[in-house]
């Protein structure tokens, strides 16, 4: 059933007004529409019983199609189950390949229909179409793959087709709730259009939107959008309720997608402990992990978003995207994101408005960004004209609410401002407190960069009335991810302020009901007495990051006091390679790239000299 709020849809109505022409920040598909088939339904129905039912060459339905033309036209009785019996399926005419037109007479949350594939099958499911597999007006499916990996599984692929304007594995179009998908490989070879794994979409016209569609555990090894949901139209006609987690956008080894989670004019979606990696770029306009354009009362929440990229992107790279327009009606209001990690946000653009930024807000009405870590770090050579920022707020936005986060940028955007807090706009649009703030000093860098000035200091920033509880350390990140060192005594712990309806870290671990600790680990860890600022108590020389690398890593090291500091690299054989620092520092936490790409592929050796401090390290270069 439908139900809205009158109050919410009066309010939303306004903010949801979809008209311009223009595609504007963050939005995808503008003006898409598509012509949906007439339903045929048999005049005296002959519901399918509860049971199996195989599909396949001598299964009781011989194609995918034929049990989806008997569902339309009849419906079930009970639970049903669609084997697919066979290691593929072809869908290579029509521009949607296997269409199910719903509704199903008879489903319901205890009638579902499952389609997945049968035991000990390797299946893959292949077209060529807009969408491969397409549901419209279709409720109480649960499309399982079962496994990723193993006997049973099920793949879903679509190969660039340019008779369409995209192509994508799976849709769920219109009245489509409560539908299930999980367990599976999608590959949409559709990168550079747009083509998406799993879309769920609500078309123009359509007074009835998905509602309650579960997207789980699934693998998005390739495509243009990862996951898309999408609404036209005023607050009533937007998907609801919808949620995303657990899933896997991006392999480890290669970069195949182009953007990762897109939530476009949408109510109350939940973005959760989804895995966003290696995303490159979407056709040179912006490389983004996770977009939420417009919408209300979106949840981002317990995400790992990182290595997103991009070298010629219009708008650089972001981890994290709440966008939105400054017309009348494209704002987004009330989004959450709280308790991600985000790091390895990397942009080579030189386009005039490059940025670079973990989490990155635009247009946007009351969001709250509390309790997520965000390390940047690297070196611009002259990208990115519009600067970066671990947390970067642009134009449009209204009281945007900044606690218990992490925001660390040490990268070096010279001639341009790498900060830790960058931000248009007047001083009151921004509310920040409990925070830890860093950045590296050099001639172009500060710890907040405002249209109204800059400030080097916390002493500074605090003194107009911000951050008046946040503390300025270098974390001290273990891995995987951001996860905190919790035998280094900081300031982080305990650091933060307690939220409503916050009770878990990005871990699921329980925080602190009084002190909870700054960032998205809740790590208990020991305090720093008495001080507002890291004690450095000895030297020290990480283990340099990534590792193995190609063709650029980062190597960290902390002095206790004023020193003269050598650190230089060696190959195997002890063959002077370069020198990476050679000066006099202040006590204190220092990083430096070593760039390789001059180098071949073997181990080498970086040794930190500092007074009588002497220590050494392997790392290996992997082309």
């Amino acid at each position: 059933m439908k139900t809205s709020s009158v109050f919410l849809v009066l309010l939303l109505a306004v903010f949801f007004s979809y008209t311009a022409i223009a595609q504007e920040f963050g939005s995808l598909r503008r003006g898409y529409e598509r012509t949906i088939p007439e339903k045929v339904e048999s005049p005296t129905p002959a519901p399918l019983h509860g049971g199996t039912y195989t599909i396949g060459q001598g299964g009781y339905f011989p194609t995918i199609q034929s049990a989806f033309d008997k569902l339309s036209r009849d419906g079930v009785d009970g639970r049903v189950t669609l084997e697919l019996i066979n290691t593929t399926y072809g869908a290579f005419t029509g521009q949607y390949g296997y269409f199910l037109n719903g509704p199903i007479r008879g489903a319901s949350l205890s009638n579902r229909v499952i389609i997945k594939p049968a035991e000990n099958k390797n299946v893959t499911i292949i077209g060529n179409n807009e969408v491969v597999m397409l549901f419209v007006n279709t409720s109480y499916v649960i499309l399982d793959g079962v496994a990723f990996e193993g006997p049973t599984t099920l793949t879903i692929r679509v190969s660039e087709n340019q008779q369409f304007s995209y192509n994508d594995c799976v849709g769920f179009w219109n009245n489509s709730d409560h539908n299930i998908v999980q367990n599976i490989t999608f590959v949409s070879e559709d990168c550079t259009r747009g083509g998406t794994g799993v879309m769920i979409w609500n078309q123009p016209g359509s007074l009835s939107p998905p509602e309650s569609n579960l997207i789980l555990n699934n693998f998005i090894q390739e495509a243009g959008v990862g996951i898309f949901l999408l609404g036209y139209g005023v607050a009533a006609t937007s998907p609801e309720g919808n949620i995303i987690k657990g899933n896997i956008i991006g392999s480890e080894t290669d970069s195949k997608i182009a953007w990762g989670i897109q939530s476009e004019i949408t109510l109350n979606t939940i973005i959760e402990k989804n895995l966003v990696q290696n995303v490159s770029g979407y056709n040179n306009y912006f490389s983004v992990g996770i977009n939420v354009y417009g919408g209300y009362g979106a949840i981002i929440r317990k995400n790992i978003v990182h290595n997103i990229s991009t070298s010629n992107g219009v708008h650089g790279s972001a981890g994290i995207l709440l966008s939105g327009h400054a017309g009348p009606g494209y704002r987004g209001s009330n989004n959450l994101v709280c308790n991600n990690m985000i790091y390895d946000i990397i942009s080579s653009s030189t386009q005039s408005e490059a940025s670079l930024a973990g989490i990155q807000i635009r247009g946007q009405y009351f969001p709250k960004i509390y309790f997520n870590s965000v390390y940047l770090n690297g070196i611009g050579n002259g990208a990115n004209p519009e600067g970066s920022g671990a947390l970067y707020v642009f134009e449009n936005c209204e009281i945007v609410d900044v606690k218990n986060n992490i925001l660390v940028n040490t990268r070096d955007e010279s001639p341009y401002c790498a900060s830790s807090i960058y931000f248009y706009g007047n001083y009151n649009m921004i509310h920040s407190n409990n925070n830890d703030l860093y950045y590296v000093q050099n001639q172009s860098n500060c710890l907040v960069r405002s249209t109204r000035g800059d400030y080097f200091t916390l002493t500074d920033w605090k003194s107009i009335g911000q951050d008046e509880n946040s503390i300025s350390e270098m974390p001290f990140f273990v891995g995987p991810h951001l996860h905190m060192n919790r035998y280094v005594p900081t300031n982080i712990e305990s650091g933060a302020t307690p939220m409503s309806g916050i009770c878990t870290d990005c871990d699921g671990e329980l925080r602190h009901i009084t002190t909870p600790d700054i960032g998205a680990d809740e790590f208990f860890g020991d305090i720093i007495s008495e001080v507002k600022s890291p004690i450095l108590i000895s030297y020290s020389l990480e283990q340099n990051h990534p590792n193995p690398f190609n063709p650029a890593t980062t190597i960290k090291y902390q002095i206790p006091e004023r020193s003269f500091v050598s650190l230089k690299v060696y190959d195997i054989l002890g063959n002077f390679v370069t020198q990476l620092v050679k000066a006099e520092k202040q006590s204190g936490f220092y990083e430096i790239e070593f760039d390789a790409s001059g180098l071949t592929s073997g181990i080498y050796i970086y040794q930190l000299k500092a007074n009588e401090f002497v220590e050494t390290k392997k790392m290996l270069l992997l082309k």
